[in-house]
């Protein structure tokens, strides 16, 4: 099941960075720039997590909303590729 739970977040989070390596529209070396951004901005935020040492579990007051700003940052790091994709991928004028 963790197996199954890691590849699903990380298709989550190559996807985008696939799917902005692909397009045709911009020169390569934007492509690849882009692409990078995309694939390593979840690592911000989960290097957030694992630095902080609140947000890595050890919070000795106020742990609910230490936790809760974990699980918040957590789905961002998911979520966070698709957010640039369409970001970075937006209507060129």
């Amino acid at each position: 099941m963790r197996v199954l739970l890691v590849l699903i977040s990380f298709g989550m989070i190559a996807v985008p960075a696939l799917i902005a390596l692909a397009r045709r529209d911009l020169p390569r070396g934007r492509r690849i720039g882009t692409a990078l951004v995309i694939f390593l901005a979840p690592a911000a935020a989960l290097g957030l997590i694992h630095g902080v040492p609140e947000l890595d579990g050890r919070a000795l007051q106020n742990p609910v909303a230490w936790t809760t700003l974990r699980l918040v940052l957590s789905g961002l790091a998911l979520i966070l590729p698709w957010c640039l994709y369409v970001w970075l991928a937006g209507a060129r004028r």
